[in-house]
C-alpha cells in the first residue's frame, strides 16, 4: 500500500508575530551574566586566598585582641560581608606582602562588583518602565482587543484605564492587568490553539517538485462570525413548553423505541445523561408509536394531535396535545425545527423553517425577526471597528434577551436565571422521573452570542517530496505503537463479553448488547474506579520487552533518545487501508550526514479522514470538503461508514457531513439528511471467527462508525463511546510510550530525589520529533524574590540558577502537565489551587524582565512540580524572508490504501 497525503493540510498560525517580543529583550543579558560570572569567580578565588592567609596570621598571634580582630574581618571575608576599609588599613602593616595584594584585588572587585550591579539596578528598573510602555502600545492592537471582546471583557474595559497611567507609577492593580495582557500577548505571538480570534486558520497546498514555490509572504487574515449554537438547544428548549408554538415542531419516534413483553422500550439520551425507559405497550402511546413506525413523511406535533384526537373516541385536541409532550418528557417522541445545532448552516435553516411554516402565531413572527436581526448584527460586527463592536454586542444581547424573555413568559417558563446553576450543567432528572424536558433560565450576554474564526485564503505551499520522506517514517512510527491502541483493550473486553453472555453464532440487537454491557461491565467498571486503590493494569509483554531496551539505551541519560526502525519488534500492519494525521510543527534542518532534511515535532495523533479539520471547512471553497468525501470513500470499499452524533452541541463539533451515511442515536444531533441516516434499532451485532472480533452490521452490511467531531471522545455519551469502538481505526497517543521511556530513565520505582531531573528529547530516525526535551522541576527547589531583594537582583539569582542546570532561555512552562510520569503528591498547606488552564503551555523568556516577572506570579500557583519544555522549533531558526512567518502549525493527514 501506499500513503497518499490529503492535498489540503489544515494550517494554525499564531495571531501575532512572534518577533514581537524581541523588543522586549534586555539586550547585554548575556554579557551581564557572563561579567557577574567573571566578578565571582576572581571575587571567590581572591576570598579562598585570603581566608587562607588570614588564618595563618590567626594562628602564630599572641595577642588576644589582634586575634579577634583578624578572626572578624576573616568571617566577613568569607561570609561575603562589607569590609570597612579604614579598619582593613589598620591591619595592613601586619600582612604579608602577598596578602596585601589579595586584599587590595579584592577590595577592588568588590567595589567594581557594587558599582556594576547598582548602576545595572537602576538601567533595569527603568528597562522595565520602557518595556511596560511598550505594551500599554501593543495593548491597542486591534487583533488582540477584537480577541478580548469575546474572550475578556472585563480585561478589555481595563485597559482604556492601563494605557493612561504612568508605569512608574503602577500598583498592584496596574501589574495584575499587565500580567493578564502578557498572557494573552505570548499566547499571540507564541501558540497556534484554541482556534478563536487571536490565531488564524488557513490551508496548505501540495506542490509538486515542478512548481515554483513562491517565497512567502505576509498574508490577509479575514473574521468570520457565527451564532454560538447554545442558542439552538436554548430555544428549542424554550419552544417545546410554548403553547403557541410547540405543535409547530416537527415530531420522530425515538429511534431505539421497541416492543417486547408487553412494554415499549427505549434509551433516552438528554445531555449526553442515557437512561433505558419502558412505557406499557398500550393505549395512546401505543397508537402514537404504531402511527409513526409505519408513516414515514415529516409530521408535526399539531398534525399528529389532530389524528389521535381523530383516532381516540371522545378526545380533544388539547388533552392529546398535552399527553404527547408527556410522552416527549419522557423520551419516546423526539421535537425538533428540522436541523440540529451542529449543522454548519443550523441558524439559517431555523430561519427557513419558520418561515415557511406561514403561520400567523406571533411568537413565530419574534424567532424569526430575532434571527434576521442576528444576521445583521452578524454582518455589521464582522465590518466593524472594537468601538462598533460592542454597541453590536450590546444591541443583540438587549434583542435575544427580550426574544427569550418573552417566549419564556408566554411558555409559562421562569425568567429570573438561578445563579447558582451552571448554563451548561448537565441537569439530574427531577422527582426521580427521568425527564428530557427541564428547564433552566439563562441569560446570554452579548460575547456569549457569537464566536469568532479568523481565517486566511492564501495558501501555504509546501513542496511534496519534503513531506513524503517525513510522513513516511511518522506512519511507520505509528504502525509500531499499534500495541498501544486506546481501544484496543476495550475491543477485547466487549467480544470477551459478548461470548459469554451469548452464543458465539448470535446475532444481537446493538441496544441490546449496550444495554447488558453497560449495567454488567462498565458501570461496575466506574463504581470501582471511584474507590480509593483502584488497581492499575500490569503493563503487557510488548510494554516489557520495551522497557528493557530503554533501560539499557537510558542508563548513560542522553540528551537525545533516538530510536530507529530496528528498536521495536517488527510491526503488525494490516492490510487494510487507514488514515492518520498529525498536528505538527515542521523547520528545515540538516541531518548527521549534513543533508537537508524537513524535521517534524508532532504535537498531537489524530485518526485523519477529516476530523478537527471539518470544524473549519466552511471558512474555505467547498472542493476540500468535496475531497475529503472523495478521500474517504475510498477506505474499506464495501463498508458502510458512517458518522456517529449524540446529543452534544458542542460549537466544535459543528462540521459538514465528511461520509455519505451517519447513525442516527436517540436524541442526538443529526445533520444527515434523513435518508442517509442508519437508524441505530436496526444495527445488529456479531462475533466474527475469522478475525476475532465483534462484526456490526446494517441489513447484511457491514459498518464502521467514526468519530469525527472535535470534541473529546471521552466527554461523549457512553452509547456514542461503545459503537466508536466499530471500525478498524487505531486510536493513537504518543504519551503511553513517552511515559514507558521516563520510567525508564528517572526509574521511578526508586524514590525521587533530584530537584531537576532533564528528560531527553525523543525523536524516531532523526527527523521524527515525539517529544521536546523536558525538565522536571520540584517547585520548592525554584529561586524565589526574597523581602527587600530587587527585581535585577532576582534576574540575575534565577537567571544562575537556569544556566547551572542546563535550562534554556526560552521554553514553555507548564505548571500542572497532565499525562506525566510523577508520583502523586499532597498539596502543600497554604499553596494556591491551580486554574483550568494551568495544563497549557505558557511561553517564558528569561531574558526578558516582564516575562521573568510573569514567571514569578505563575509559581504563586503551580502544582508539586512544573515542567519546563525546550521551544522547538527555534524561533528565528530558519527564517530567511523579508516577511517573517508567525509560528505556524499542520494539521497533516495521510491515506494509506
Amino acid at each position: 500500500m501506499s500513503i497518499e497525503i490529503f492535498p489540503h493540510s489544515l494550517v494554525r498560525y499564531a495571531g501575532m508575530n512572534y518577533q514581537v517580543f524581541d523588543s522586549f529583550k534586555l539586550e547585554e543579558s548575556k554579557g551581564i551574566l557572563q561579567k557577574d560570572h567573571q566578578m565571582k569567580a576572581a571575587k571567590t578565588k581572591l576570598k579562598a586566598l585570603i581566608c587562607d592567609g588570614l588564618f595563618d596570621l590567626i594562628t602564630i598571634q599572641t595577642d588576644d585582641v589582634l586575634r579577634q580582630r583578624l578572626i572578624n574581618l576573616k568571617r566577613q571575608v568569607f561570609n561575603d560581608k562589607k569590609v570597612n576599609p579604614q579598619k582593613l588599613e589598620e591591619l595592613l602593616d601586619i600582612f604579608p606582602a602577598d596578602l596585601t595584594l589579595d586584599f587590595q584585588d579584592y577590595m577592588q572587585v568588590s567595589q567594581n562588583m557594587e558599582t556594576f550591579h547598582q548602576t545595572n539596578t537602576l538601567n533595569y528598573q527603568q528597562l522595565m518602565i520602557e518595556h511596560s510602555r511598550k505594551l500599554q502600545v501593543l495593548a491597542m492592537d486591534t487583533t488582540l482587543q477584537n480577541g478580548l471582546l469575546l474572550s475578556s471583557p472585563v480585561l478589555l474595559e481595563q485597559l482604556s484605564a492601563y494605557m493612561q497611567k504612568e508605569p512608574a507609577s503602577f500598583r498592584q492593580k496596574e501589574l495584575r492587568i499587565e500580567f493578564s495582557l502578557l498572557r494573552y500577548l505570548t499566547r499571540m505571538c507564541f501558540k497556534t490553539s484554541p482556534f478563536s480570534t487571536f490565531t488564524y486558520t488557513g490551508i496548505m497546498q501540495l506542490a509538486s517538485t515542478q512548481i515554483a514555490i513562491p517565497s512567502p509572504a505576509a498574508k490577509t487574515v479575514k473574521n468570520s462570525l457565527r451564532l454560538n449554537n447554545a442558542l439552538f438547544e436554548y430555544l428549542k428548549s424554550i419552544l417545546i413548553h410554548h403553547p403557541g408554538v410547540n405543535e409547530l415542531l416537527t415530531v420522530k419516534l425515538n429511534k431505539t423505541a421497541v416492543i417486547k413483553a408487553g412494554k415499549i422500550q427505549f434509551l433516552v439520551n438528554f445531555n449526553n445523561i442515557e437512561s433505558f425507559q419502558l412505557l406499557p405497550a398500550s393505549g395512546l402511546q401505543l397508537l402514537v408509536f404504531n402511527y409513526l413506525n409505519d408513516n414515514q413523511e415529516s409530521v408535526n406535533v399539531k398534525e399528529l394531535a389532530n389524528y389521535m384526537a381523530y383516532a381516540v373516541e371522545e378526545a380533544d385536541y388539547l388533552s392529546i396535545k398535552k399527553y404527547l409532550f408527556k410522552l416527549v418528557a419522557a423520551g419516546l417522541l423526539e421535537a425538533g425545527m428540522e436541523t440540529s445545532g451542529i449543522d454548519p448552516q443550523w441558524d439559517h435553516k431555523i430561519l427557513k423553517f419558520f418561515t415557511k411554516l406561514e403561520s400567523s402565531e406571533p411568537a413565530v413572527f419574534q424567532i424569526i425577526y430575532l434571527f434576521k436581526q442576528l444576521q445583521q448584527y452578524q454582518l455589521a460586527y464582522v465590518q466593524g471597528d472594537i468601538t462598533k463592536r460592542k454597541l453590536i454586542l450590546d444591541y443583540a444581547e438587549k434583542t435575544v434577551t427580550a426574544v427569550f424573555q418573552k417566549l419564556q413568559t408566554e411558555a409559562g417558563l421562569p425568567v429570573n436565571v438561578d445563579r447558582s446553576i451552571s448554563a451548561g450543567a448537565k441537569t439530574s432528572p427531577m422527582n426521580g422521573a427521568f425527564e428530557t424536558l427541564n428547564f433552566i433560565p439563562h441569560h446570554f450576554a452579548g460575547r456569549q452570542l457569537f464566536y469568532e474564526d479568523c481565517y486566511t485564503a492564501d495558501r501555504e505551499i509546501l513542496e511534496e517530496r519534503c513531506l513524503q520522506d517525513f510522513t513516511a517514517k511518522a506512519d511507520q512510527l505509528l504502525n509500531h505503537l499499534l500495541q498501544l491502541d486506546l481501544l484496543k483493550t476495550e475491543r477485547e473486553k466487549m467480544s470477551r463479553f459478548f461470548l459469554e453472555y451469548y452464543s458465539a453464532q448470535a446475532q444481537v440487537q446493538l441496544i441490546d448488547f449496550y444495554q447488558a454491557y453497560y449495567f454488567q461491565v462498565k458501570k461496575p467498571e466506574k463504581e470501582n474506579a471511584a474507590k480509593p486503590g483502584a488497581t492499575v493494569p500490569e503493563p503487557g509483554d510488548w510494554e516489557k520487552e520495551i522497557s528493557e531496551k530503554l533501560t539499557v539505551l537510558t542508563q548513560h541519560k542522553p540528551n537525545i533518545l533516538n530510536l530507529g526502525n530496528d528498536f521495536f519488534p517488527e510491526a503488525l500492519v494490516s492490510s487494510a487501508p487507514y488514515s492518520r494525521g498529525l498536528f505538527v510543527q515542521f523547520y528545515k534542518g540538516k541531518m548527521q550526514q549534513e543533508t537537508d532534511c524537513m524535521f517534524g515535532v508532532i504535537n498531537t495523533v489524530l485518526p485523519g479522514m477529516g476530523k478537527v479539520s471539518g470544524r473549519f471547512l466552511p471558512l474555505f471553497t467547498p472542493d476540500i470538503t468535496t475531497d475529503f468525501v472523495k478521500y474517504n470513500s475510498k477506505l474499506h470499499p464495501g463498508m458502510l461508514k458512517a458518522e456517529l452524533n449524540d446529543a452534544s452541541s458542542f460549537n466544535a463539533n459543528v462540521h459538514p457531513s465528511l461520509l455519505t451515511r451517519e447513525i442516527a442515536l436517540p436524541g442526538g444531533n443529526k445533520s444527515y439528511p434523513e435518508k442517509q441516516q442508519i437508524p441505530v434499532d436496526e444495527l445488529v451485532l456479531s462475533f466474527e471467527q475469522q478475525t476475532g472480533a465483534l462484526k456490526l452490521t446494517y441489513q447484511q452490511e457491514q459498518v464502521f462508525t467514526y468519530d469525527l467531531c472535535l470534541e473529546s471522545f471521552y466527554n461523549r455519551s457512553n452509547l456514542y463511546q461503545l459503537m466508536a469502538h466499530f471500525n478498524q481505526e487505531a486510536k493513537l497517543s504518543l504519551q503511553p510510550f513517552i511515559n514507558l521511556v521516563d520510567a525508564c530513565y528517572l526509574n521511578i520505582e526508586q524514590e525521587q530525589e533530584h530537584e531537576v531531573e532533564a528528560l531527553p528529547r525523543i525523536t524516531y530516525e532523526n527527523s521524527v520529533i515525539l517529544r521536546r526535551k523536558t525538565w522536571r522541576i520540584k517547585t520548592d527547589s525554584i529561586p524565589v524574590q526574597q523581602p527587600g531583594e530587587t527585581a535585577y537582583a532576582y534576574f540575575i539569582r534565577i537567571n544562575v540558577w537556569r544556566s547551572q542546570h542546563g535550562i534554556p532561555v526560552t521554553l514553555f512552562l507548564f505548571l500542572r502537565k497532565r499525562s506525566f510520569v510523577i508520583k502523586p503528591t499532597v498539596q502543600p498547606e497554604g499553596k494556591k489551587e491551580g486554574f483550568g488552564d494551568d495544563y497549557k503551555p505558557q511561553f517564558i523568556s528569561f531574558e526578558q524582565p516582564l516575562l521573568v516577572e510573569m514567571f514569578k506570579r505563575l509559581l504563586v500557583r503551580a502544582g508539586a512540580y512544573v515542567i519546563i519544555e525546550e521551544m522547538l522549533p527555534v524561533a528565528n531558526g530558519t527564517d530567511q524572508s523579508s516577511h517573517p512567518e508567525p509560528v505556524k502549525e499542520y494539521l497533516l493527514q495521510w491515506y494509506r490504501y
